[in-house]
């Protein structure tokens, strides 16, 4: 049943407010302007350049959320440095707007708590930006492994390497410092989408390296996980080195990442495997159990490619209109993929195993 919450006119677009006007910000602001189901009322950002912006938009742009009051918004994105997550959801919350919230959910998971337990307790929806939930390959692999139509999972192996240009760093200082790195900015997005297909984590392993960049913060790490499900993962990553291996290259799904069409994960079940997103699958070539002597044969299961972002939007506007009880990735799933990234940094630091759920 749609949630009693949404007595919003379904027909009007929902006033929308963009809270931070940087990379993903600016993707964010350009995909609501082209979604029938928002109009972009407002851009905050303490950037006077995003006037510009916010011009080529048509819409207001203000320096400070503090300048915009409760009724000239229902809905907001919160696209800033993670550090500004929890009070920038706070003031959203104070003003009843259902919330988007970039990944991380927030800087630590105690904030991330504060901030999840907070919309909870008012009952309006915040969803949490793990964007690569709403392409239509994580719904397949989710049951392919649900169904067991290729046995129980064993094992996975996820690579995510591209090379990020000198421009990067340059144009946000900050990406060298400790907040910077590929497992806040990256491997979170890989965490997420593995909690979701393999349930809860019981250890962490991990080892990180600086060397490519000689920053404070990782350019490089390898992380080994262990699922109470059983499953055993490997992840391999870093932002300086040139290659195919990234979900953004196999999917092509962000503008700015050259597309490759070349999976980035394996997925090992007892009764075939899978690689992800790109879903080729290898079974026994006769149709049977199948073991290391036999010959094995692979097909493409074809699904729709999507822009994530605008599907995204598409699910955010349902939540906030009320038409729908449950985010695809709730506030609570946010902090899953933020405890299990601290998690890492933790074990990368001490290099000892660090124990979950338990």
């Amino acid at each position: 049943m749609p949630s009693k919450r949404g007595i919003m006119n379904r027909d009007a677009p929902l006033r929308l407010v963009v809270i931070g006007a940087g990379l993903v910000g600016r993707r964010h602001a350009w995909h609501a302007f082209y979604h029938p189901d928002f109009e972009v009322s407002w851009i905050v950002d303490p950037n006077p350049a995003c006037e510009e912006l916010a011009a080529q938009i048509k819409c207001r742009h203000a320096t400070s959320l503090h300048e915009i009051q409760a009724d000239d918004c229902q809905a907001a994105i919160i696209a800033t440095p993670n550090a500004d997550h929890l009070p920038s959801g706070l003031a959203c919350l104070d003003r009843n707007w259902a919330t988007l919230v970039e990944k991380p959910v927030a800087d630590t998971v105690a904030n991330g708590e504060e901030l999840v337990s907070a919309f909870e307790a008012k009952a309006l929806p915040l969803l949490v930006g793990h964007h690569r939930r709403h392409h239509p390959s994580f719904a397949k692999a989710q049951e392919i492994i649900s169904t067991g139509v290729l046995g129980a999972p064993v094992m996975a192996s996820a690579i995510w390497a591209v090379r990020k240009p000198d421009s990067y760093f340059k144009a946000g200082p900050w990406r060298r410092g400790i907040d910077g790195g590929p497992l806040l900015i990256n491997f979170i997005h890989e965490a997420d989408m593995m909690l979701g297909l393999f349930g809860p984590v019981d250890e962490v392993q991990a080892m990180v390296s600086s060397q490519a960049r000689n920053s404070p913060v990782e350019d490089s790490a390898a992380i080994l996980i262990r699922f109470a499900s059983g499953v055993i993962a490997t992840v391999t990553l870093t932002d300086a080195a040139l290659s195919p291996w990234s979900f953004e290259g196999a999917s092509g799904e962000n503008p700015t990442i050259a597309e490759t069409d070349i999976s980035s994960w394996r997925i090992g079940c007892t009764a075939g495997s899978f690689e992800f997103p790109g879903l080729r699958v290898w079974t026994d070539a006769h149709d049977d159990e199948g073991d290391w002597s036999r010959p094995l044969k692979d097909e493409m299961i074809a699904v729709t490619k999507v822009d994530p972002l605008h599907e995204q939007l598409t699910h955010f506007a349902q939540l906030a209109r009320g038409l729908i009880d449950q985010p695809l990735v709730s506030g609570r799933d946010g902090l899953e993929a933020l405890r299990l990234v601290e998690a890492v940094l933790t074990a990368s630091r001490t290099g000892k195993q660090v124990f979950q759920n338990r």
